[in-house]
């Protein structure tokens, strides 16, 4: 099995963690006292990164990314995997009481542009529907790709 999923994780965390983002909430952009960005953590100080699948967080907002699919695509003569499909499922959840629409997207933006920069594109992407809990605003999608052994990912 190729094994890529806890580097994934960590690159997406790192940047959920640490990139400088004006966040918008209500029309008003929220950034530092000398107007320089905030990072994420700093506006969401107990934002959740998770490696696994989580039905319902008890800490808002919560990230959570799981490898849902890693198939063997090739072997070689010796009959071990050089590339394997992959799957990736991302759960983004707010409840923010100030737009919690607006700041999943915004998450959901930071997270999809960190996939797409490691080779993973989107398949899927759908959201709560109203009629479950409104309290909470879920954001779900998954990306896919070809990784080979040495960790290069490939759009397959």
């Amino acid at each position: 099995m190729i094994d890529k999923s806890n580097e994934i994780f960590n690159a997406v965390a790192t940047d959920l963690r640490s990139m400088n983002l004006y966040f918008t909430m209500d029309g008003k952009s929220y950034s530092a006292g000398d107007g320089t960005p905030l990072s994420l953590s700093d506006e969401m100080p107990d934002i959740q990164v998770k490696g696994e699948y989580v039905a319902t967080p008890t800490v808002f907002p919560t990230v959570t990314i799981d490898e849902i699919q890693n198939i063997p695509v090739h072997l070689d003569s010796g009959v071990e995997n050089k590339f394997a499909e992959v799957v990736y499922r991302v759960q983004i959840f707010s409840n923010s009481k100030h737009g919690k629409r607006a700041q999943a997207r915004e998450i959901y933006g930071v997270v999809d542009a960190k996939l797409q920069s490691l080779g993973l594109y989107a398949v899927s992407f759908s959201t709560t529907p109203a009629i479950y809990n409104s309290e909470i605003y879920s954001i779900t999608a998954t990306y896919r790709g070809v990784i080979d052994r040495n960790g290069v990912i490939y759009r397959g």
